[in-house]
């Protein structure tokens, strides 16, 4: 009888310590996964960062390579109101999500969604913060523009009446070259002309003369 009450009492140690030793091993084999999921290491602009004007892109880094499944990027206002929903383009750990139109001044949400590189899809969320709506933007860049067409104008229309005086002098100097050739070929028909009527009077004369 005290053989088998000690056989029973060395058993159930045994027993507990491969039952805690089966519990641990599926808690490792439960853990496991968890510690395989991919993490974001950095996001360009940064969580909390306050830019100038709006970034072209958001740009995530992730601890691996994320699987091209169905990633998204949504990017929402203060007010809730959803921006932009943008499939990123997956490059090895780095997505990329290219904004089709600026992001308003105030603070954005942008929200991410990727297949981690074990399968598991992983998602977070951060916040930028943009101080000139780009709006704004050509307003500013047109006023240079307005100013060097009315220098150019003013510029053209400078060049015009050079240009016109230019050729009123040119017509003038024509005119007057005209004149004096003019003047200068009726000369020699002047001097015969004139010789002429001389002739014809000593002519009248002496004729006069003679009959006297």
């Amino acid at each position: 009888m005290n053989t088998v009450l000690s056989r029973r009492t060395t058993a159930r140690p045994a027993a507990f310590a491969a039952v805690f030793a089966a519990l641990l091993a599926a808690l490792l084999l439960l853990g496991a996964p968890a510690q395989a999921h991919d993490t974001l290491l950095e996001s360009d602009p940064a969580d909390g960062a306050t830019l100038e004007t709006s970034p072209e892109a958001i740009t995530l880094t992730y601890s691996a390579d994320i699987l091209d499944v169905s990633p998204l990027v949504r990017i929402t206002d203060e007010d809730g109101e959803q921006l932009a929903e943008i499939t990123p383009s997956i490059d090895g750990p780095v997505a990329t999500a290219a904004l089709e139109e600026p992001l308003p001044a105030g603070e954005s949400t942008i929200q991410w969604r990727v297949v981690s590189s074990d399968g598991h899809p992983i998602e977070g969320t951060f916040t930028v913060t943009v101080e000139q709506d780009a709006a704004e933007e050509p307003a500013d860049e047109e006023a240079p523009a307005a100013s060097d067409g009315g220098e150019d104008s003013a510029a053209q229309d400078t060049a015009s009446d050079d240009a016109a005086s230019d050729a009123a002098d040119d017509s003038a100097a024509e005119d007057s070259a005209a004149e004096e050739d003019s003047g200068s070929s009726l000369t020699p028909i002047l001097v015969v002309l004139g010789v002429v009527v001389v002739g014809a009077v000593v002519a009248v004369v002496v004729i006069v003369r003679r009959r006297d």
